[in-house]
């Protein structure tokens, strides 16, 4: 298909003649940067960044087959661009990646080397125009007459160019040796699918449509770029959506500059993991986008003891998972998923992840969400309970996880004295209830204050009881079910409130701890022994 047809198409969003676009176009507009700045790396800068600007503007190209000559006058425009910033720099010569034969050996490593080195010095020695040409026909192996059309020259312009830098350079046969290296530094293959478009925004939050072929990994860094409108910010991908769609946050950027966004906008997938935890500002505005009104505040049972009891869910509600590393979050959220089906309205669980360490681990996982469950990822400094207690008291449930717990085996590591539940109002849940979730808690907190060498009777009665409770609310999972070798439990909401209220009373004290481990309701246990 011809330039002028592609663009066609790609005007009215289609993004696969656009990809087509750019994997014609991108070695020269790549080598033309490089031409420009003597940089790998702000040419990259410089190649990516006008083929985003290329696809933003293409409704205003008035002429679609002259499409080349007018992407090279944006490239031109983003190498004066990274000029002015001051951000050209001379490439080290020990910095151009080594080009190497099949299998040579040190001498003939080192004297290619030096060749090659000696050659790219040469090239940019070369006059501006020559030096365009040289790189566009000889590195990147363009025709003479993709050269031409390109730079919006004759053919017979771009000969004499070529002529005139061999004889400058005097070293022809190395000429074709530097084009893995400048290949190796191209505009990276799939760049068109990683533009996208934002469709609707709501504050710091805008979804965004991609290509079909590419949907950005939950926690990947983004970036919005709109000279026009003086917008430059990054953002994290922090859901999947139906319809392809991703939604992202804005990561530190001021209400006046997230309140400029708007559909439309042009938004790139920067295929790494987002590095800046996000502000407190920004969760605020995440939370309170998401909460509903709740007309009727229903409980969704899980089936999960923990939560059921001590930190129940509302239907449509806004859920905060918080906890260190390495505590079980993700297997949380994947048994969320099983256990909810197709719950109307959805439940939203705000996942908070630690950025860098914790964001790698999760990107490498297979994102999965639901209708019923939606998992939004959030990546701050701290994710414990403690630190996000102000941020998170907005929320209608707050699930902590703690490493502590988990140490010791006692899965799911829920904690009651950091969880709770809007839910837990006696016109809600029950007076039954309430009463037992705060003698759970008041049991524990105890527990937690005697000393271990607290011998006396009442102690010891606190420690013993306060570990049989922590003990009945493990419970093996649905998804575990493959590592653990145990099946997956549900238990009630009743079963698990009557069977808390027994052990905090001192009931059932012939069974042993190991028969409450990793088991289901009172009564199961009993049937079981």
């Amino acid at each position: 298909m011809d330039v002028a047809a592609l663009v066609e198409r790609a005007r009215v969003g289609d993004a696969d003649a656009y990809t087509c676009l750019v994997q014609r176009y991108q070695a020269m507009a790549f080598g033309y940067a490089y031409a420009s700045l003597g940089d790998f790396h702000l040419a990259e800068d410089a190649a990516q960044q006008a083929f985003v600007t290329a696809w933003r503007r293409l409704a205003h190209l008035e002429h679609p087959e002259r499409f080349g000559g007018w992407l090279r006058g944006i490239v031109r425009f983003e190498c004066l661009r990274l000029l002015r910033a001051g951000r050209s720099r001379e490439t080290p010569l020990d910095a151009t990646d080594p080009v190497v034969a099949s299998t040579p050996g040190p001498e003939e490593l080192a004297m290619e080397r030096d060749g090659v080195d000696r050659l790219f010095a040469a090239i940019s020695a070369l006059p501006r125009v020559e030096r365009e040409v040289t790189i566009l026909h000889y590195v990147h192996d363009r025709p003479q007459r993709d050269v031409a059309e390109f730079l919006g020259i004759p053919v017979t312009t771009v000969n004499n160019r070529l002529r005139s830098a061999r004889t400058r350079l005097k070293a022809e046969r190395l000429l074709t040796m530097t084009s893995d290296a400048f290949q190796r530094h191209d505009v990276p293959k799939g760049f068109a699918e990683r533009i996208g478009q934002i469709i609707r925004t709501d504050g710091a939050l805008f979804d965004v449509r991609f290509a079909p072929t590419h949907r950005p990994a939950v926690l990947n860094a983004v970036t919005v770029t709109d000279e026009a409108a003086g917008i430059e910010l990054t953002a994290e991908v922090a859901q999947h959506l139906d319809d392809d769609l991703v939604r992202c946050i804005a990561v530190n950027a001021p209400g006046l500059l997230t309140g400029s966004l708007h559909s439309g906008m042009t938004v790139v997938d920067t295929a790494v993991a987002i590095k800046t935890p996000l502000d407190h500002a920004s969760i605020r505005r995440v939370i309170a986008s998401m909460k509903r009104a709740a007309s009727d505040r229903k409980v969704l049972e899980t089936g999960i003891k923990a939560i059921d009891a001590f930190c129940p869910i509302p239907a449509g509600g806004v859920v905060a998972l918080t906890g260190d590393m390495q505590t079980g979050k993700m297997v949380l959220v994947e048994e969320l998923i099983q256990r909810l089906g197709n719950n109307s309205p959805p439940v939203s669980i705000l996942v908070f992840v630690e950025a860098l360490a914790e964001v790698a681990t999760i990107r490498e996982l297979d994102y999965r969400t639901s209708a019923s469950v939606h998992a939004i990822y959030l990546p701050v400094e701290d994710p414990s309970a403690e630190a996000l207690a102000q941020l998170t008291a907005n929320c209608d449930a707050v699930i902590a996880l703690s490493r502590e717990l988990g140490a010791q085996g006692l899965y799911p590591a829920i904690d009651p004295l950091r969880s709770n539940s809007t839910l837990l109002d006696p016109d809600v849940v029950g007076e039954k209830h309430v009463q037992v979730a705060s003698e759970g808690r008041d049991l524990l907190e105890r527990a937690a204050h005697v000393s271990a060498d607290d011998e006396t009777a009442g102690g010891t009665s606190v420690r013993v009881r306060a570990g049989r409770v922590r003990r009945f609310l493990t419970q093996p999972f649905y998804v575990a079910e493959a590592f653990t070798n145990r099946p997956g439990v549900f238990v009630t909401r009743e079963e698990a409130i009557a069977g808390c209220q027994a052990l905090i009373q001192g009931e059932h004290d012939d069974l042993a701890e190991d028969d409450l481990y990793m088991a289901g309701s009172l009564e199961s246990i009993r049937a079981g022994r």
